[in-house]
């Protein structure tokens, strides 16, 4: 007999009134706040409420103050930018445990200093004195009513050499090659309770796809804000948003390869020299063969969400380019028979060509090339000759298997001088531009 399991998600009245009436959220739990030097994550939300708006606990407990002086702790709740405050240890009567009897008045919304009153606001947020801070949109299902149908924005992507969160930032542009931190400029829309805002996003994920292969790496979860921990220092912070450009309201630049797991902020990056099969901090590939990201043309996607999963993304393609282009085989075929087959493979650090025993061709013979190469290259840039003493013969042919492989027609002349051995030439770029380190082999015409 299986067992059915029932979650039963409950929501909690709203500080102000209408208490069962959705009201906006100006910033959200894990927003950036403070300055660069000073740095913490904001620990609750802030619901925006004109200058002397009456605030009610939600629950039944003793106040105790903040130590910031404008603010509260009743229960396992913050209530704070308060006014005409009661008094400290009061008994209050919280708005879940009244039945006809009206709810103690805790305080008012202060004047929070912005023109017109424009930022005043009741900050409401959940967790004891030490932490962690829970987030008030999903804790015990959250406020009342909440809900929230607008798209969070992602402004921009680009691209830093890894460790540039530190003092020393360093900007990347296309074509990129090894360690790489993304960071992304992002916003969310609020519009709960009709009212329109803007904060920071609860979720981003980032997804890698090869243009060339359409192989698809992640998505990567990163950011994910359901608590925060008040850090000892800046740190934590700083690894999820830019030091160089911070601010404490939205849009944020998050340091998207830097994931928050269980809570705490890790520091990472995208290896795009990263050797198939290993973890992001594994061993580095030595050729495209051996690479999880090999050279070529990528899509990078980031996706940002709030905490009802409206998401909203934006993309950009770059080369990646960490290893030198080079013919990886050579075969050649007289009527369908293999006369020469080379190829080369690694060999400690280095490469080492092999060829077995091949067989010579003829004067006049018609034969055939297919040439492989250790990545995608430039169709518009492949040159393949015969050469022998001064002499040449053009190979003519077309790319296939989406510019990787190169196949080709010739005629060995019919003449006294064509007899002795002959080099396979080839030149090429690939889509970086970097040019061909090539590997030669050699037919023998008799």
């Amino acid at each position: 007999m299986s067992t059915v399991y029932f979650i039963l998600l409950l929501s909690y009245p709203w500080p102000i009134r209408h208490f069962n009436t959705a009201h906006g959220v100006s910033g959200t739990l894990g927003d950036g706040r403070g300055i660069v030097t000073a740095p913490r994550f904001h620990r609750g939300i802030d619901i925006p409420a004109s200058n002397g708006t009456d605030v009610f606990s939600i629950t039944s407990d003793s106040i105790i103050y903040t130590t910031a002086g404008d603010g509260m702790y009743i229960g396992n709740y913050w209530y704070i930018h308060l006014t005409n405050m009661a008094a400290e240890t009061t008994n209050v009567l919280g708005i879940l445990d009244t039945t006809t009897t009206p709810p103690t008045q805790i305080g008012d919304v202060m004047d929070y200093g912005g023109p017109g009153h424009a930022n005043d606001h009741l900050h409401f947020q959940i967790g004891p004195t030490g932490g962690p801070f829970f987030n008030p949109l999903s804790y015990d299902g959250g406020p009342i009513n909440y809900s929230d149908g607008s798209l969070p924005i992602v402004y921009s992507l680009d691209f830093w050499k890894s460790g540039s969160e530190g003092e020393n930032p360093e900007q990347l542009q296309s074509p990129l090659w090894g360690k790489i931190d993304i960071r992304a400029r992002c916003r969310d829309l609020q519009n709960s309770g009709g009212v329109n805002t803007t904060t920071g996003i609860y979720r981003l994920e980032y997804l890698i796809s090869n243009r060339d292969t359409n192989a698809s790496f992640g998505p990567f979860q990163t950011t994910i804000f359901p608590q925060v921990q008040p850090p000892n220092n800046g740190d934590p912070v700083l690894l999820v948003y830019d030091r160089h450009n911070y601010s404490s309201s939205s849009p944020f630049n998050y340091w998207v390869t830097n994931p928050i797991i269980n809570n705490q902020v890790h520091n990472r990056y995208w290896n795009t020299k990263l050797k198939t099969n290993q973890s992001w901090n594994g061993q580095d590939a030595r050729i495209n063969q051996e690479a999880q990201y090999p050279d070529g043309r990528y899509r990078v996607e980031v996706t940002a969400y709030d905490i009802e999963t409206n998401a909203g993304s934006r993309h950009e393609d770059v080369l990646l380019d960490n290893f030198v282009p080079f013919v990886d085989s050579v075969i050649v075929k007289r009527g369908g028979e293999v006369v020469y087959n080379g190829n080369w493979e690694l060999s400690g650090n280095g490469m080492q060509l092999n060829v077995p025993a091949e067989d010579s061709v003829s004067r006049g013979d018609d034969i055939h090339l297919k040439i492989s190469f250790s990545e995608f290259m430039d169709e518009n840039q492949i040159n393949v000759k015969l050469e022998r003493s001064g002499h040449h013969v053009n190979v003519n042919g077309n790319w296939n298997f989406n510019n990787t492989v190169w196949e080709g027609d010739a005629t060995i002349p019919d003449e006294n001088w064509a007899e002795g051995a002959w080099s396979i030439s080839i030149s090429s770029r690939d889509v970086a531009g970097n040019i061909l380190d090539k590997r030669i082999g050699v037919l023998t015409i008799i």
